[in-house]
């Protein structure tokens, strides 16, 4: 209990030293870019994982397949596994290929409208907002 006061006193005193001056991070235009270098790095990383996960998991579903069928396993365990999944490959593809496509042209319109700020993140969430309802009426459309 007396480290956490101490701690909380401690605290304390700093924010009250740097109440002297006012600072706002989000004035600073390298912090900007830094936040967006940040974001961006961490989106990429995310796409190129999640991209690999997918095809490896492709791969190791064909493989089990493959050997649920040369080991003659029951007829209805082999059923259950090898009906068709809720997620249809080309149906993840084309949300993929328009979000991508929407982030391009958001990224693009962000270049034209320099300098970056508050404008830009508005404009990125409304180009992947754009994406999102291109896949749903596209979803839409093929069931019919």
């Amino acid at each position: 209990m007396k480290k956490t006061v101490a701690i909380l006193v401690v605290l304390a005193s700093f924010i009250t030293a740097n109440a002297q001056s006012y600072y706002s991070p989000f004035q600073d235009r390298d912090f900007d870019r830094e936040i967006i270098n940040i974001a961006g790095v961490l989106i990429g990383i995310f796409l190129f994982t999640s991209f690999f996960l997918g095809i490896i998991r492709l791969i190791l579903d064909g493989r089990v397949k493959r050997k649920m069928l040369d080991k003659e396993v029951s007829e209805n365990v082999v059923e259950k596994y090898l009906q068709p999944t809720n997620t249809d490959s080309k149906s993840t593809a084309i949300k993929w290929f328009f979000v991508l496509v929407c982030i391009g042209l958001g990224l693009t319109i962000i270049n034209l409208t320099l300098p970056v700020g508050i404008h830009s993140i508005a404009i990125m969430s409304f180009s992947i907002a754009l994406s999102f309802l291109g896949y749903f009426y596209y979803v839409k459309r093929s069931e019919k």
